[in-house]
């Protein structure tokens, strides 16, 4: 009986894995379909954009089109990351973090028409099935702090 549900286990990791690996693929493919073809709205659609302010997307939107002009892509792949990595950052003095939890870091290593390289880094994760882009959001602790009316608070 022990080996059965070992089996079984087993199985259900390769499974799982797989459905993983396929998301990995097909979001790069994605990627690099649209970058190929320089869509820049195809490359919107694979970012998670909940919860992103007009003017955080828009500077987004101008970087990704702007990374058109003279760079091919050299290699793009995921990486998976140690599980409970919650990426943040402070900019004026806000507190920024990642709209969907991470599952990997998405590595796109560009190369220009001078040979020149540069690595583009961006934290990926699941949401309601499919593997997306994540996006920075103000932090809700971050939001909480400055509404106005609020109670006493420690933030």
């Amino acid at each position: 009986m022990t080996l059965r549900k070992t089996l079984i286990t087993a199985f259900a990791i390769l499974i799982s894995n797989s459905a993983f690996a396929d998301q990995n693929r097909e979001l790069v493919q994605n990627y690099l379909n649209s970058f190929g073809s320089r869509d820049a709205q195809g490359i919107f659609n694979l970012i998670h954009w909940e919860g992103v302010d007009k003017e955080s997307r828009r500077s987004l939107q101008k970087y990704i089109k702007s990374g058109f002009k003279g760079r091919q892509i050299r290699r793009i792949f995921i990486e998976p990351i140690a599980e409970g990595t919650n990426p943040s950052y402070v900019q004026d003095g806000k507190t920024y973090e990642l709209n969907l939890k991470p599952s990997g870091q998405l590595n796109i290593v560009f190369i220009d028409n001078k040979n020149k390289r540069s690595t583009t880094k961006m934290y990926v994760g699941e949401h309601q099935g499919s593997l997306l882009i994540g996006s920075a959001v103000v932090a809700p602790e971050e939001l909480a702090c400055n509404a106005p009316n609020k109670e006493e608070q420690a933030c």
